[in-house]
């Protein structure tokens, strides 16, 4: 029944989408990665706003695996796909669709592929050999090579090899028959036999979970509920890889902009009667820098120090008090400065203008 579901998604028309909430664009800071990525010159910015040609757009998917944000989704579950198939195969190879080049889980594009998506895969079907078929790239008609995608594979393995796991891949770089690598589906009744190991087990309940969710499943939530089934988040060593840390300083004020514009809603306040509790979590951070670009006070900046991924880390508590003249909450500057500056500048507006009358 999922099978079929499947196929009929990869029947419809797969256009590009862009979330406004994540594109960097409707944040007021210029990103063009997209549309310099794009081979067909599909997309324009308009009005601050990216618009993606139906009659240009080839839906190799370029756009989507270079979007710094990962706001760029399409309309077929093609991660679904690839993650279902692979399950019923006894070895991967992963091949253009586009060139028709031999394999057995067909992607669009291999350039397409996105480093946090190579590498859930590559952690979710460690005990199989993973093959990637690009011995047509050299030669495709679309002139898009494979610079893309041996990019996208160095970060990946990167990321592993960090967390002590040795990647088992091999690249097809010429063009020969690897039809004993391309093996049948595995029959249903051997198929319920392997799902009673544990990888095959975690392998569908993280399919079955991505579909009740929605259909188009980011790379980012893929690779963290993969980490997180696997239990191997004690093990990753360095964050920077595919997510950052930051912290606020001492001049964070508690005012909020970070939460507001943050892509992935990696900050967070959280009031309370007296104080302002600051929250981040790096599973949600893109890397962008918007928190540090708009922060009024300069407070917020990236550290180099390796911290979790998982949950919500405290970077700041501000303790406010109740201003003794207008009886609004306010962050006071030492323990004795009962006023808020408000309360403030209208005292010292007022001495200012009895002088002047006097």
């Amino acid at each position: 029944m999922i099978l079929d579901y499947l196929f009929n998604k990869m029947a419809e028309k797969n256009l590009p989408e862009i979330s406004v909430e994540r594109c960097i664009n409707n944040k007021g800071i210029p990103c063009s990665i997209c549309i310099d990525n794009c081979p067909e010159g599909a997309i324009q910015l308009k009005d601050k706003k990216i618009i993606f040609s139906e009659k240009m757009c080839t839906e190799c998917g370029l756009c989507r695996s270079g979007c710094p944000t990962q706001a760029i989704t399409f309309n077929n579950a093609q991660e679904e796909d690839v993650l279902l198939h692979a399950c019923y195969r006894k070895s991967l190879v992963f091949s253009c669709l586009k060139e028709s080049a031999a394999g057995n889980i067909n992607v669009s594009c291999l350039n397409a592929m996105h480093p946090e998506f190579i590498a859930a895969v590559l952690i979710l079907y460690a005990d199989k050999k993973i093959y990637f078929n690009l011995s047509r790239c050299t030669d495709c008609e679309a002139g898009y090579n494979d610079s893309f995608f041996k990019q996208s594979l160095e970060k990946a393995t990167d990321f592993l090899k960090n967390m002590g796991i040795l990647p088992n891949y091999e690249i097809i770089a010429e063009d020969r028959d690897i039809s004993d690598l391309i093996d049948e589906e595995i029959s249903r009744r051997n198929l319920f036999k392997l799902v009673k190991k544990e990888s095959e087990n975690i392998v569908l309940k993280t399919i079955n979970s991505i579909i009740d969710d929605d259909n188009n499943l980011s790379a980012r939530r893929l690779l963290l509920k993969v980490i997180k089934n696997k239990g191997l988040a004690d093990r990753i060593k360095n964050i920077n890889i595919f997510w950052a840390d930051f912290e606020a300083g001492a001049a964070c004020d508690g005012c909020g902009k970070c939460q507001d514009v943050c892509p992935g809603k990696a900050w967070k306040i959280e009031e309370e009667t007296l104080s302002k509790k600051l929250y981040y979590s790096a599973a949600n951070c893109y890397k962008c820098g918007l928190c540090e670009t708009v922060c009024p006070q300069k407070a917020i900046y990236r550290c180099s120090d390796e911290r979790q991924v998982f949950g919500s880390v405290l970077k700041k508590e501000i303790n406010l008090k109740i201003c003794s003249i207008c009886g609004k909450k306010h962050m006071p500057k030492n323990e004795n400065e009962e006023v808020c500056i408000v309360c403030k500048k209208k005292e010292l507006l007022r001495k200012k203008l009895s002088t002047g009358l006097s």
